[in-house]
Protein backbone atom coordinates (compact mmCIF):
# COMPACT_ATOMS: atom_id res chain seq x y z
CA UNK A 1 0.00 0.00 0.00
CA UNK A 2 2.63 2.42 0.64
CA UNK A 3 4.37 2.70 -2.79
CA UNK A 4 1.05 4.24 -4.60
CA UNK A 5 1.19 6.86 -1.55
CA UNK A 6 4.59 7.27 -2.53
CA UNK A 7 4.01 7.59 -6.70
CA UNK A 8 1.66 9.88 -5.77
CA UNK A 9 3.60 12.16 -3.69
CA UNK A 10 6.50 11.98 -6.36
CA UNK A 11 3.72 13.55 -8.80
CA UNK A 12 2.50 16.13 -6.80
CA UNK A 13 5.76 17.69 -5.99
CA UNK A 14 7.08 17.60 -9.35
CA UNK A 15 3.77 19.06 -10.88
CA UNK A 16 4.07 21.70 -8.27
CA UNK A 17 7.16 23.22 -9.62
CA UNK A 18 5.84 22.80 -13.37
CA UNK A 19 4.40 25.66 -15.24
CA UNK A 20 0.48 25.46 -15.80
CA UNK A 21 -1.86 27.25 -17.76
CA UNK A 22 -2.87 30.31 -16.38
CA UNK A 23 -6.62 30.50 -15.37
CA UNK A 24 -8.53 33.62 -16.32
CA UNK A 25 -11.47 32.22 -13.69
CA UNK A 26 -12.60 34.79 -10.97
CA UNK A 27 -11.40 32.88 -7.54
CA UNK A 28 -13.74 32.56 -4.27
CA UNK A 29 -11.70 34.06 -1.35
CA UNK A 30 -14.33 32.19 0.92
CA UNK A 31 -13.32 28.50 0.94
CA UNK A 32 -15.98 26.14 2.73
CA UNK A 33 -16.02 23.02 1.13
CA UNK A 34 -18.64 20.00 1.48
CA UNK A 35 -16.55 16.67 -0.12
CA UNK A 36 -17.01 12.73 -0.06
CA UNK A 37 -14.19 9.73 0.03
CA UNK A 38 -13.83 6.36 -1.11
CA UNK A 39 -11.13 5.39 0.80
CA UNK A 40 -8.98 1.69 0.97
CA UNK A 41 -6.07 1.04 3.08
CA UNK A 42 -4.22 -2.16 4.31
CA UNK A 43 -6.85 -3.73 6.19
CA UNK A 44 -10.13 -2.68 4.68
CA UNK A 45 -11.96 -0.50 2.80
CA UNK A 46 -14.77 2.11 3.32
CA UNK A 47 -16.52 5.84 2.36
CA UNK A 48 -16.19 8.92 4.45
CA UNK A 49 -17.85 12.99 4.14
CA UNK A 50 -15.80 15.78 5.46
CA UNK A 51 -17.11 19.33 5.96
CA UNK A 52 -14.07 22.09 5.72
CA UNK A 53 -14.77 25.53 7.20
CA UNK A 54 -12.00 28.09 6.34
CA UNK A 55 -10.60 30.20 9.11
CA UNK A 56 -7.57 31.64 7.44
CA UNK A 57 -6.54 31.34 3.68
CA UNK A 58 -3.99 28.57 4.89
CA UNK A 59 -6.25 26.50 7.68
CA UNK A 60 -9.52 24.92 7.41
CA UNK A 61 -11.81 23.39 10.59
CA UNK A 62 -12.81 19.71 9.55
CA UNK A 63 -15.83 17.69 10.71
CA UNK A 64 -15.54 14.05 9.71
CA UNK A 65 -17.75 11.32 9.33
CA UNK A 66 -16.47 7.83 7.93
CA UNK A 67 -17.77 4.29 7.57
CA UNK A 68 -14.93 1.94 7.00
CA UNK A 69 -15.00 -2.28 7.42
CA UNK A 70 -12.06 -4.02 8.79
CA UNK A 71 -10.74 -7.26 7.45
CA UNK A 72 -8.29 -9.54 8.55
CA UNK A 73 -4.92 -9.72 6.42
CA UNK A 74 -5.47 -13.29 6.14
CA UNK A 75 -9.03 -13.82 4.84
CA UNK A 76 -9.77 -15.68 1.76
CA UNK A 77 -13.25 -16.46 0.13
CA UNK A 78 -13.76 -19.91 -1.27
CA UNK A 79 -16.46 -22.05 -1.92
CA UNK A 80 -17.14 -25.43 -0.87
CA UNK A 81 -16.29 -27.72 -4.08
CA UNK A 82 -19.60 -29.90 -4.04
CA UNK A 83 -21.83 -26.97 -3.43
CA UNK A 84 -21.28 -24.05 -5.80
CA UNK A 85 -24.38 -22.79 -5.42
CA UNK A 86 -23.89 -21.64 -1.35
CA UNK A 87 -22.68 -18.25 -0.69
CA UNK A 88 -18.92 -18.21 -0.88
CA UNK A 89 -17.20 -17.80 2.68
CA UNK A 90 -14.30 -17.00 4.90
CA UNK A 91 -13.23 -19.91 7.20
CA UNK A 92 -12.27 -18.92 10.26
CA UNK A 93 -13.66 -15.74 10.39
CA UNK A 94 -15.87 -15.46 13.78
CA UNK A 95 -17.40 -11.85 12.62
CA UNK A 96 -17.64 -9.03 10.47
CA UNK A 97 -15.96 -5.50 12.41
CA UNK A 98 -17.59 -2.34 10.79
CA UNK A 99 -16.32 1.34 12.35
CA UNK A 100 -18.50 4.73 12.54
CA UNK A 101 -15.70 7.70 12.74
CA UNK A 102 -16.47 10.90 14.58
CA UNK A 103 -13.81 12.73 14.28
CA UNK A 104 -12.50 16.81 14.27
CA UNK A 105 -9.68 18.22 12.63
CA UNK A 106 -7.96 20.73 10.72
CA UNK A 107 -6.35 21.18 7.31
CA UNK A 108 -3.27 23.39 6.57
CA UNK A 109 -2.31 24.48 2.92
CA UNK A 110 1.38 24.47 1.81
CA UNK A 111 1.19 25.15 -1.65
CA UNK A 112 -1.59 26.80 -3.59
CA UNK A 113 -2.69 26.36 -7.00
CA UNK A 114 -2.49 29.15 -9.34
CA UNK A 115 -2.71 27.86 -12.36
CA UNK A 116 -4.88 25.26 -14.53
CA UNK A 117 -3.48 21.57 -13.79
CA UNK A 118 -1.65 22.47 -10.97
CA UNK A 119 -1.61 20.97 -7.39
CA UNK A 120 -2.37 22.36 -4.09
CA UNK A 121 -0.96 20.28 -1.59
CA UNK A 122 -2.45 20.43 2.00
CA UNK A 123 -2.06 18.40 5.31
CA UNK A 124 -4.63 17.47 7.52
CA UNK A 125 -5.49 15.37 10.48
CA UNK A 126 -8.32 13.73 12.55
CA UNK A 127 -9.10 13.14 16.21
CA UNK A 128 -12.78 11.76 17.61
CA UNK A 129 -14.52 8.67 18.32
CA UNK A 130 -15.62 5.14 17.28
CA UNK A 131 -18.49 3.20 17.29
CA UNK A 132 -16.97 -0.19 15.66
CA UNK A 133 -20.04 -2.48 15.44
CA UNK A 134 -19.33 -6.50 15.65
CA UNK A 135 -21.87 -9.33 14.13
CA UNK A 136 -21.34 -12.58 14.10
CA UNK A 137 -21.28 -14.80 11.14
CA UNK A 138 -23.07 -17.65 10.56
CA UNK A 139 -22.14 -20.86 8.24
CA UNK A 140 -24.06 -23.40 6.89
CA UNK A 141 -22.54 -26.51 8.45
CA UNK A 142 -25.20 -29.15 7.38
CA UNK A 143 -27.38 -29.59 4.24
CA UNK A 144 -29.41 -32.87 4.62
CA UNK A 145 -31.41 -33.94 5.94
CA UNK A 146 -31.85 -30.39 7.05
CA UNK A 147 -30.03 -27.68 6.54
CA UNK A 148 -28.21 -26.21 9.40
CA UNK A 149 -26.58 -22.61 10.52
CA UNK A 150 -24.47 -21.77 13.10
CA UNK A 151 -21.30 -20.22 14.37
CA UNK A 152 -17.71 -21.38 14.13
CA UNK A 153 -15.06 -22.06 16.73
CA UNK A 154 -11.36 -22.77 17.36
CA UNK A 155 -12.11 -26.67 16.35
CA UNK A 156 -13.89 -26.44 13.23
CA UNK A 157 -12.90 -28.01 9.99
CA UNK A 158 -13.55 -26.30 6.41
CA UNK A 159 -14.58 -30.01 5.38
CA UNK A 160 -17.57 -29.16 7.67
CA UNK A 161 -18.64 -25.97 5.95
CA UNK A 162 -20.85 -26.07 3.01
CA UNK A 163 -21.14 -22.18 2.30
CA UNK A 164 -22.05 -18.61 4.19
CA UNK A 165 -25.78 -18.12 6.04
CA UNK A 166 -27.66 -15.30 5.06
CA UNK A 167 -25.59 -11.88 5.50
CA UNK A 168 -28.81 -10.87 8.20
CA UNK A 169 -28.05 -13.81 10.37
CA UNK A 170 -27.12 -12.79 13.47
CA UNK A 171 -28.32 -9.26 13.32
CA UNK A 172 -30.07 -9.82 16.40
CA UNK A 173 -26.40 -10.62 18.39
CA UNK A 174 -25.10 -7.17 17.23
CA UNK A 175 -22.92 -5.26 19.59
CA UNK A 176 -21.25 -1.92 19.62
CA UNK A 177 -17.96 -1.18 20.91
CA UNK A 178 -16.79 2.37 21.81
CA UNK A 179 -13.49 3.43 21.02
CA UNK A 180 -11.15 6.43 19.82
CA UNK A 181 -9.88 7.86 16.50
CA UNK A 182 -7.04 9.56 15.05
CA UNK A 183 -5.72 9.98 11.61
CA UNK A 184 -2.93 12.14 9.75
CA UNK A 185 -2.10 12.51 6.13
CA UNK A 186 -1.49 14.58 2.85
CA UNK A 187 -3.84 15.61 -0.04
CA UNK A 188 -2.74 17.00 -3.10
CA UNK A 189 -5.77 18.57 -4.68
CA UNK A 190 -5.74 18.97 -8.70
CA UNK A 191 -9.09 20.07 -10.21
CA UNK A 192 -9.15 22.65 -12.84
CA UNK A 193 -12.04 23.87 -11.77
CA UNK A 194 -12.01 26.66 -8.95
CA UNK A 195 -15.01 25.71 -7.16
CA UNK A 196 -14.68 22.24 -7.57
CA UNK A 197 -12.36 19.57 -5.61
CA UNK A 198 -10.72 16.55 -6.64
CA UNK A 199 -7.87 15.25 -4.48
CA UNK A 200 -5.72 12.14 -4.02
CA UNK A 201 -4.94 11.36 -0.43
CA UNK A 202 -2.70 9.43 1.67
CA UNK A 203 -2.06 8.96 5.46
CA UNK A 204 -1.88 7.22 8.35
CA UNK A 205 -4.57 5.79 11.10
CA UNK A 206 -5.27 4.21 14.44
CA UNK A 207 -8.18 3.01 15.80
CA UNK A 208 -8.05 1.90 19.62
CA UNK A 209 -10.41 -0.23 21.36
CA UNK A 210 -10.76 -0.90 24.91
CA UNK A 211 -11.28 -4.78 23.95
CA UNK A 212 -9.83 -7.39 21.66
CA UNK A 213 -11.99 -7.00 18.48
CA UNK A 214 -12.60 -11.22 17.43
CA UNK A 215 -12.74 -10.88 14.14
CA UNK A 216 -11.13 -14.66 13.18
CA UNK A 217 -11.57 -17.31 15.31
CA UNK A 218 -7.69 -17.97 16.35
CA UNK A 219 -5.29 -15.76 19.05
CA UNK A 220 -4.39 -13.14 16.43
CA UNK A 221 -6.93 -10.53 16.91
CA UNK A 222 -6.06 -7.50 18.67
CA UNK A 223 -7.66 -4.76 20.38
CA UNK A 224 -6.01 -1.72 18.30
CA UNK A 225 -6.03 -1.18 13.81
CA UNK A 226 -3.34 0.80 12.26
CA UNK A 227 -3.99 1.93 9.14
CA UNK A 228 -1.78 3.04 5.89
CA UNK A 229 -4.63 4.27 3.65
CA UNK A 230 -5.17 5.66 0.05
CA UNK A 231 -8.39 7.80 -0.71
CA UNK A 232 -9.92 9.77 -3.61
CA UNK A 233 -11.66 12.96 -2.42
CA UNK A 234 -14.41 14.84 -4.59
CA UNK A 235 -17.11 17.98 -3.83
CA UNK A 236 -17.74 21.90 -4.15
CA UNK A 237 -16.53 25.02 -2.50
CA UNK A 238 -19.35 26.02 -1.20
CA UNK A 239 -20.90 29.59 0.18
CA UNK A 240 -18.39 30.96 -2.60
CA UNK A 241 -18.60 34.68 -1.50
CA UNK A 242 -15.94 37.70 -2.14
CA UNK A 243 -15.34 36.39 -5.22
CA UNK A 244 -12.08 38.41 -6.83
CA UNK A 245 -12.77 40.55 -9.23
CA UNK A 246 -12.00 44.80 -10.14
CA UNK A 247 -15.29 45.38 -8.27
CA UNK A 248 -15.89 43.43 -5.65
CA UNK A 249 -12.92 42.36 -3.22
CA UNK A 250 -13.22 40.55 0.44
CA UNK A 251 -10.31 40.02 2.59
CA UNK A 252 -9.67 37.48 4.24
CA UNK A 253 -7.82 36.88 7.58
CA UNK A 254 -4.32 35.87 6.76
CA UNK A 255 -2.08 33.44 8.98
Amino acid sequence: MRYPFIIVLLFACNTIFAQGEVTTENKALIRNEHTFAFLINNNGWGMGYTYGKMVTIRKKNLWNVEWVKFKDPKEYKQYHPQYPEFRRFVFGKQNEFYNFRFSYGNLFTFFQKKDKGGIEVRCFYHVGIDAGIVKPIYYITQVMPTQIVEKINKNSLPDNIYGGAPFYKGFNEIKVIPGITSKFGASFEFSNRDLVINAIEGGIGIDVFPKVIEIMANEHNHFYFASIFLSYRFGRIVNPRGVSSKSNKKEVKND
